[in-house]
């Protein structure tokens, strides 16, 4: 489903998107996309956010904040190991 308007260039306003983009560090690691009610599953762009893959969140902003976690904990590993 495309979010513009043949007829304009700019993205049309809606009160429900359906899809969102989850970014971390201003890279886009993965989308959610309505599925059914109000639940989002998050489908993974890059291999780091594969354990996400296809997973159910009640929001965008709960997958978001998942992501970021995510992000976090594979950096605090990557630190662990580079002090050894």
């Amino acid at each position: 489903m495309s979010l513009t308007d043949a007829a304009s260039p700019h993205p049309r306003l809606s009160p429900a998107h359906n899809a969102y983009a989850v970014e971390v560090d201003d890279t886009t690691v993965g989308i959610v996309i309505r599925e059914s009610g109000d639940d989002f599953t998050f489908f993974a762009a890059t291999r780091a956010f594969y354990p996400m893959d296809q997973r159910r969140f009640p929001n965008p902003a709960a997958a978001q904040r998942a992501a970021l976690a995510l992000a976090g904990d594979r950096r605090r590993t990557l630190r662990t190991f580079a002090a050894r």
